[in-house]
């Protein structure tokens, strides 16, 4: 053969290799993202590494004989890398339709992650239809779905700001530069006790959706195989209660946290 015809061959092989989807089966390295700035289930300390409920969730679901990567970029560039296969997993999303055209998701639930309207507590109003938030406002944070039909209603009916951050979006509402915030409950009152402005600003009820959120496979990841097994596990970590006292124990932790590590 060709000395100069087979150097090309490797040389295009090596190529090949390095622009391949992020796993390969026989490799047991998942990659994984999630959104680093989402207590009580994510953040992340110095951009280095998660913490929060999803990490130590991850333990308890993913085979032992598997090795996780943590990627730790910004929510939305997590997703986009997920929908090209260059990271395997995704955890703690709600499932809509067009994320379900590039994830396998969970059948089970990993958290309860109930969606509300925070407004400041001298401007809040009696809510009882989304329409009363037609004239006003809002913030969203980019990257979030919030499920029960309010995506499609927020596209079609609201003014939003979307901002990069939870904390920019609760830091605009406290100084009135937009009327309300959509985004997790949990999450909002972890934030809220760790920038103590939790007096400042109110939750409303009802909530707008009460999904649980899931994990996620890119459809382009061969480890979405392992999904049957993960989901028995989550359903016994439901069952017997441990999912539930993860999020406490994780929300509790959120809450002492430094306002400063999720305004970086």
């Amino acid at each position: 053969m060709n000395p100069s015809k087979s150097l090309r061959t490797l040389a295009l092989a090596l190529l090949a290799g390095l622009a391949a989807p992020s796993g390969h089966a026989e490799d047991k390295v998942i990659s994984w993202a999630t959104n680093p700035k989402y207590p009580p289930y994510d953040w992340s300390i110095n951009g280095t590494q998660y913490e929060g409920a999803c990490t130590h969730l991850l333990e308890l679901v993913i085979p032992k004989e598997y090795t996780l990567r943590p990627v730790l970029v910004p929510w939305a560039r997590a997703q986009k890398m997920a929908e090209e296969g260059s990271i395997d997993l995704l955890v703690n999303l709600r499932v809509t339709p067009e994320r379900s055209t590039w994830l396998e998701f969970s059948k089970n639930p990993t958290f309860s992650n109930p969606i509300a309207i925070f407004m400041r507590r001298d401007q809040s109003i009696t809510f009882k239809s989304w329409n009363e938030l037609k004239p006003l406002t809002g913030g969203v944070t980019i990257g979030d779905a919030f499920g029960n039909g309010f995506d499609e209603f927020l596209k079609a009916n609201l003014k939003v700001e979307p901002t990069a951050s939870p904390f920019n979006n609760f830091r605009k509402l406290d100084s009135g530069r937009i009327d309300y915030f959509v985004t997790g409950y949990y999450m909002g009152m972890a934030m809220l006790s760790s920038a103590q402005i939790k007096d400042h600003i109110v939750a409303l009820r009802p909530f707008v959706s009460d999904q649980a959120i899931h994990l996620g496979f890119s459809k382009r990841s061969p480890y979405r195989t392992l999904l049957p097994e993960i989901d028995r596990k989550l359903a016994q970590l439901t069952a017997d209660g441990t999912l539930a006292k993860i999020l406490n124990d994780h929300l509790l932790e959120a809450s002492r946290i430094p306002i400063s590590v999720f305004s970086e």
